[in-house]
């Protein structure tokens, strides 16, 4: 999809906030009974309290459920565009936390979360002009992108009022991550992008492909144990992405947490919307997800269906995960 389609798309992001179904419905009513078995694996999953198996990968491509470790409160005013997980120490005590981008015109924030009850415990708001994307933590500094306007926001994680903003080389700002060397951010399409962490130069660029066909429309961004995790954006999807080639090695697909979610919420301000919060715990492994306006954060974990798909359950995951085939 080029750059101008999926602007195009996500200037409507508000009003689809409003009329957003369920995801698995509607995927169900394009692939037939080969994605319902499938899905009914992942939910399965999910669901069990089988112990998971090791994720190995035999060179193929491999699909994953998850199932849920523990649930945590999340602000459902919130419309997340990047989670990152970390730990604060000071001299007597340690305390989890997660770094927060909100979006919307006029809504959009950086945020220390606390991440045991969901509290804010501190925030700097955008300019009402700009709308809250990707956020990565480099050092001491928070890197926050913006959609369509070209700017990166830089913060010092101790105090949030000193900030920066620098242009950057991307049209259009969607997740954020970092391999420990560069930053790496998506723009809505199959491109991810290496910059410079100092200078925001463009370092080089991979296009993210699955057996062939690109990937488009990359959101929200993790670097998991040296591989790129990509939410494809309006899906339960999140490829499992190599870091030098852009070959997907696997999926993961949440089918059922957002359903989970709606079905047990009460009305709220803002509609939930779709999956869009990925952060990693590297020293305790642990994996957490969100969505945007989600009232719940979950500590999921992945859990392996098929190492190696065979070439027809493949396609039907290609067609559930939006791949340009």
């Amino acid at each position: 999809m080029s750059k101008s389609r999926s602007a195009n798309a996500k200037r409507s992001i508000e009003p689809k906030a409003l009329t957003e179904t369920n995801s698995s419905k509607r995927l169900m009513s394009l692939s037939g009974f080969a994605l319902l078995g499938i899905l009914m694996l992942v939910v399965w999953v999910s669901t069990s309290n089988s112990q998971p198996q090791p994720a190995l990968e035999l060179g193929g491509t491999s699909l994953l459920g998850y199932s849920i470790v523990q649930t945590y409160p999340h602000d459902p005013n919130a419309f997340t565009q990047g989670l990152e997980y970390d730990t604060i120490c000071n001299s007597t005590s340690c305390q989890d936390i997660f770094w927060e981008s909100t979006g919307l015109y006029g809504k959009s924030t950086v945020r220390e979360v606390d991440a045991l009850t969901g509290s804010v415990l501190r925030q700097q708001a955008l300019p009402a002009s700009d709308f809250g994307e990707g956020l990565v933590k480099f050092g001491s500094r928070l890197f926050q992108l913006t959609w369509l306007s070209g700017k990166t926001y830089f913060y010092d994680i101790h105090n949030f009022s000193n900030f920066t903003m620098q242009i950057d080389p991307l049209s259009d700002g969607w997740g954020a991550t970092t391999d420990g060397r560069h930053l790496i951010v998506s723009d809505g399409t199959a491109t991810l992008t290496f910059l410079d962490p100092d200078t925001l130069s463009k370092m080089k660029s991979i296009v993210v492909s699955d057996n062939g066909s690109t990937v488009p429309m990359l959101n929200e961004l993790e670097y998991i144990n040296e591989e790129i995790w990509a939410n494809v954006w309006m899906t339960e999807c999140i490829a499992k992405i190599d870091p030098r080639t852009g070959d997907v090695r696997g999926w993961v697909v949440f089918t059922g947490l957002r359903d989970r979610l709606v079905a047990s919420s009460p009305p709220q301000q803002l509609p939930i919307d779709v999956l869009n919060g990925i952060a990693w715990d590297s020293v305790g492994e642990r994996l957490f997800i969100t969505g945007k306006c989600w009232r719940e954060l979950y500590e999921v974990k992945p859990e392996v269906i098929k190492l190696q798909m065979s070439a027809a359950e493949h396609l039907e995951v290609q067609k559930m995960c939006r791949v340009a085939l």
